[in-house]
């Protein structure tokens, strides 16, 4: 459901569009970027920005790992280090992390003051496809049923050919784009 709401987040009176509204929410989009619950949402958020699935991960989409029993890749969304308020971030870390659908480098997901890609006014670009932990974890609206992000890595440890095919098919892609010039 889409409806308008007039919010004052520190001292600035703003129209949210779209689902959550609370400063929890817009402070931990400000903040960190959450894993994608499955495959459904990428696809969704993709939609959304009405982009091929090829091209939405080249420009919106980082591969992050996590580190277990088994290393496995998951799918997050970057962070836009263009509007980024910390003054600590590498310069390495940026350009690593910061264009096309790169593996993302160790402690991404820790940078704080780095706003979510998708964070466009303190309005979700993806907000009915946002990643599963945004929606159950950092959201307002937490779930007793979230389990962190084990439950997501289980999901995508089943999942990793959709990764290392979308890269396959980003690497094809720019392998034809070179023959072309």
């Amino acid at each position: 459901m889409k409806f308008k709401r007039k919010l004052q987040i520190k001292g600035e009176i703003m129209t949210q569009i779209k689902g959550c509204s609370c400063e929890k929410c817009i402070d931990c989009c400000n903040n960190s970027c959450g894993w994608f619950g499955s495959i459904e949402e990428v696809k969704g958020a993709s939609k959304i920005m009405k982009m091929k699935l090829v091209d939405f991960a080249k420009e919106y989409l980082i591969e992050e790992y996590w580190s277990g029993k088994n290393d496995i890749s998951v799918i997050a969304p970057r962070k836009d280090f263009e509007r980024s308020k910390n003054n600590f971030i590498f310069e390495d870390d940026k350009i690593r992390n910061g264009k096309g659908f790169v593996r993302a480098s160790w402690g991404h997901n820790l940078i704080t003051r780095v706003p979510c890609i998708f964070l466009d006014e303190n309005k979700c670009k993806i907000h009915e496809s946002k990643p599963q932990e945004c929606r159950e974890c950092f959201a307002c609206k937490k779930s007793d049923k979230f389990k962190g992000r084990d439950k997501i890595a289980n999901y995508w440890r089943k999942h990793q050919a959709f990764i290392l095919n979308l890269k396959k098919r980003i690497e094809n892609g720019k392998e034809k784009e070179n023959e072309n010039k």
